[in-house]
């Protein structure tokens, strides 16, 4: 008979479960950002292009491929051109400047450095993303209420939007591992 190691579902540690959960969740908020800044892009792009060409662009092979090709752009690229129509200036430019920092350090350095040394580490590497996370949140409150103005939809209540960074960490760092 061949004895297989299966993982345990429960180890007996769950700070580790943990930890790979704050990081998929901080994971998630940097695509949300970079979701919402692709979204504005296409948004004034489709703009202008209508504006220009009429309600048949969405059928314009040519503006298909300059819609694929925003598409296939990273936040940085995005942020950059966001800036450069003007869209972010003032103090929102620094703020996407770091919030697009700690989206690179969460997916190619946080997320790849695992390592044996994780378990007396791990407290720290969640505060450190969690400030990460918080950056990504500020922008991600810029990007969202531009959404709403674009839209024409009401912004959410100055409550609401005071707390955001708050609540997206919050949720970032909840444990649902608890013994």
């Amino acid at each position: 008979m061949v004895d297989i190691a299966f993982h345990p579902l429960f180890p007996l540690d769950m700070r580790p479960l943990h930890y790979f959960s704050v990081l998929g969740r901080a994971l998630f908020t940097a695509q949300h950002l970079e979701m919402n800044c692709r979204a504005i892009a296409g948004f004034l792009r489709m703009r202008e292009q209508s504006a220009m060409q009429g309600p048949s662009v969405l059928e314009d092979p040519v503006f298909q491929k300059a819609m694929h090709q925003l598409w296939r752009k990273t936040l940085g690229q995005h942020v950059n051109n966001l800036t450069g129509l003007g869209v972010l200036s003032g103090d929102a430019a620094p703020i996407f400047e770091a919030a697009v920092h700690a989206r690179n350090e969460i997916a190619h350095s946080v997320a790849m450095d695992v390592s044996e040394r994780l378990d007396s580490e791990l407290e720290e590497r969640i505060d450190h993303i969690l400030g990460l996370v918080r950056n990504i949140a500020s922008a991600d409150k810029i990007a969202s209420a531009i959404i709403h103005l674009l839209n024409k939809d009401p912004l959410p209540s100055r409550d609401f939007f005071a707390s955001y960074e708050d609540r997206v960490v919050a949720w970032v760092s909840e444990d649902t591992f608890e013994e």
